[in-house]
């Protein structure tokens, strides 16, 4: 079933409910029977509720969630049978209905903005990890925000077996909050008596199997912590890949036992024109002009590399949808990098 169809085949709950008045709205809080009509707005909000679950493939616990009510008082509200306030379920279910649907319509996805194939970047990132993980070799990837990394990271992870990747953050201060991240990564138990007990687990978990580790922002990571990983990747003989901002050259010139063993180094600058153009014409679905090329090497030059491009690109795309257009012209770029400097 296409979006189109599924949007079409639920119906928005204020449609139903625009007859409501307030004292209808809150029937049966003070113990009073609800009105004809209102039992029929509650009837109509199980069938919107049941549609957009099956439409969209949600389980129960998890609309429940997105609604805010337990799964069981959603569960008993959808047969029927809830003894509780159902009027208050049924504005809950509106609200959550309305905003997804919205959602929906403000979507980006069409836009095609994670688009990446045919990039350098993205073929000279994903070499440097097919090396790493076919020879256990440590390899390091860096540059400025926007380079391109983490999009070739997820790719690689994507298509390939072994790959457990971890994003460290400022957070990650202590080699048990290290091998928590680890642990959750290669999908065994997060929580042992003792760091040598979560080691081991790492470590069994990784030995003997083809195993790359990719660690994205690792520049947030101390000293002592980046060894730690040489040490796991020592020991299991597991791939090493350390990909951050310039920064993590500063940490690592005190981590010698690190460097010395990285076969490999991708420092990525400005995104390449060539990735400009590619990802631009990803999206477009055709060749960009002169302008709009201009435009967006202007846009990757400044802070944010190809996230600045892509919100370029977002900007020109709602334009363009505003407009009551799917193609995004020449015109929808130079408007929306207009905007951009303001």
């Amino acid at each position: 079933m296409s979006t189109k169809q599924m949007n079409s085949s639920v119906t928005p709950l204020h449609e139903a409910a625009a007859s409501e008045d307030s004292a209808s709205l809150h029937a049966g809080q003070g113990g009073a029977s609800a009105p004809a009509d209102t039992e029929m707005w509650i009837g109509d909000a199980r069938t919107t509720a049941k549609a957009e679950i099956d439409a969209y493939g949600i389980t129960q616990s998890d609309a429940a969630r997105g609604i805010g009510v337990s799964a069981t008082t959603l569960y008993r509200w959808l047969r029927g049978d809830y003894e509780g306030d159902n009027s208050a379920v049924a504005r809950k279910v509106q609200a959550w209905v309305d905003t997804r649907a919205e959602a929906r319509s403000l979507t980006l996805t069409p836009a095609g903005l994670d688009m990446h194939a045919g990039m350098v970047v993205t073929d000279e990132v994903m070499a440097a990890l097919a090396h790493a993980h076919a020879t256990g070799d440590v390899v390091l990837v860096h540059g400025r925000s926007g380079a391109g990394k983490s999009h070739a990271l997820g790719r690689y992870a994507a298509g390939r077996a072994g790959v457990h990747a971890i994003t460290a953050t400022a957070g990650v201060t202590s080699l048990g909050g290290l091998y928590g991240r680890l642990c959750r990564a290669l999908g065994v138990q997060a929580r042992y008596a003792s760091t040598l007990a979560a080691e081991d687990a790492i470590l069994e978990r990784l030995e003997g199997r083809q195993a790359l580790l990719v660690v994205d922002e690792a520049q947030h990571l101390a000293a002592p912590l980046l060894d730690a990983l040489r040490v796991l990747r020592d020991i299991s003989g597991c791939g090493l890949a350390l990909v951050g901002d310039d920064k993590i050259r500063m940490t690592l010139g005190r981590c010698p036992q690190v460097t010395g063993r990285i076969g490999i180094r991708v420092a990525l600058g400005v995104p390449h024109r060539d990735d400009v153009t590619a990802l631009m014409a990803a999206v477009l679905d055709r060749t960009p002009g002169k302008s709009e090329t201009r435009a967006g090497n202007d846009a990757v030059a400044g802070p944010g590399g190809l996230h600045a491009l892509r919100r370029l690109l977002a900007r020109a795309f709602m334009l363009a949808r505003a407009a009551g257009r799917d193609e995004i012209t020449a015109d929808d770029i130079l408007s929306a990098a207009a905007a951009a400097l303001d």
